[in-house]
């Protein structure tokens, strides 16, 4: 018996063992491959960021060699970050990068949500239609209607331009209504409210509600320009921008998310007397943070790459994103491939050591967004 029970003990430990060994094997095999391919995919950053303090010179020399992913301390130098600034308006690209995006972004989280929730929660005839319409654009690259889309906006008429401009302002006063509202009830709950004059109350929450506005503002200012001097939409920031700001896609995955919120919330809020708009305002959109800072997230890496579309519309540096300026190291000579990937790790470096910091709270709202309420 005790043999047995013996027998029994060396096949449980031997069993034991043999499930380490597996587990520690599949554990060093994925955390290898893993750190394998995350060594493959950083090969480009890597040489990127390295050319960009070599000589233009030793740029092309060394790419035959493992040295082109490693920096030469000897000849070290920063002649092509100086020569980006100095052949191209960067600081002007930049501004039009960050002003092109952040506007189609916020204005977008604005409207792909509205129309998201109209879809999700309210319940009128064509509501299937429309919406099965919106989910196969989705599938639709913008490489197959550019050149269509190109062509339209380069007609518009002043009838068009009005309307659109029309369109915008009244998004504007909408917006600047939600905002004061907004604003009024956060100070409302704070102490030293009651020891304000009234006018400095106002004209602190009107301060407020302009500056979070400015996207929109600044848009319409562009589109009311357009519209008086009645010349084509080609070469301007609003071509730009306007074409994106109802997107597919953002609506989708708003949708998605909205139709998961219980009803509940929606009946409650009208037995209490609340429209339509503000359930949207003051319950969907508390909510629904993560699918918000998903869809920014999102959207914010597409635009701020976006450059088939900025080529085709930008006739003047004054109106180009960084990514079209790029063009210019490549078609005017000499090519300094030096000051190409100097240029590249101008436009990729920031935003990858924002995409780092934030990492976990981008995971996070990625995966949080699929939860259901």
């Amino acid at each position: 018996m005790s043999t047995t029970m013996l027998q029994q003990t060396e096949d449980e430990e031997r069993l034991a063992l043999l499930a380490r060994a597996r587990k520690i094997f599949r554990r060093t095999f994925t955390y290898g491959l893993m750190s394998f391919l995350a060594f493959v995919f950083l090969f480009p950053i890597i040489f990127m960021v390295v050319a960009a303090f070599k000589p233009n010179e030793r740029v092309i020399a060394d790419l035959a060699s493992f040295q082109a992913f490693l920096p030469d301390l000897d000849s070290l130098t920063f002649a092509n970050i100086q020569d980006v600034f100095d052949r191209v308006p960067f600081e002007t690209y930049t501004f039009n990068s960050l002003f092109l995006t952040l506007t189609t972004v916020i204005t977008g989280l604005f409207v792909n949500s509205l129309a998201a929730f109209v879809l999700a929660r309210l319940r009128w005839p064509g509501r299937t239609l429309v919406l099965g319409i919106i989910v196969s654009l989705i599938i639709i690259p913008l490489e197959a209607i550019a050149v269509p889309l190109m062509l339209q906006v380069n007609e518009m008429g002043v009838v068009l331009d009005v309307i659109v401009t029309l369109l915008m302002i009244g998004m504007t006063v909408l917006l600047w209504t939600i905002l004061w509202e907004s604003i009024d009830h956060i100070m409302n709950g704070q102490s030293w409210h009651d020891n304000l004059p009234r006018p400095a109350y106002w004209l602190i929450i009107g301060g407020l509600t302009v500056l979070l506005a400015l996207p929109f503002e600044v848009l319409v200012y562009f589109m009311i320009q357009q519209t008086a001097d009645g010349g084509s939409w080609l070469n301007s920031y609003h071509v730009q921008i306007l074409p994106f700001i109802a997107e597919p896609f953002s609506i989708f995955l708003f949708y998605q998310f909205f139709i998961g919120i219980p009803k509940d919330f929606d009946e409650a809020a009208i037995v209490d007397g609340a429209s339509r708009f503000r359930i949207y305002w003051n319950i969907i959109v508390p909510i629904s943070r993560p699918v918000f800072a998903t869809v920014a997230i999102l959207k914010f890496l597409q635009f701020w790459s976006f450059y088939l579309w900025p080529l085709m519309v930008a006739r003047e540096p004054d109106f180009y994103p960084l990514m079209v300026g790029m063009d210019f190291f490549q078609t005017q000579a000499p090519v300094r491939w030096g000051s190409i990937m100097a240029y590249a790790a101008l436009v990729t470096v920031p935003v990858l050591i924002v995409f780092l910091l934030f990492q976990k709270w981008f995971v996070q709202s990625v995966s949080s967004s699929g939860v259901k309420g």
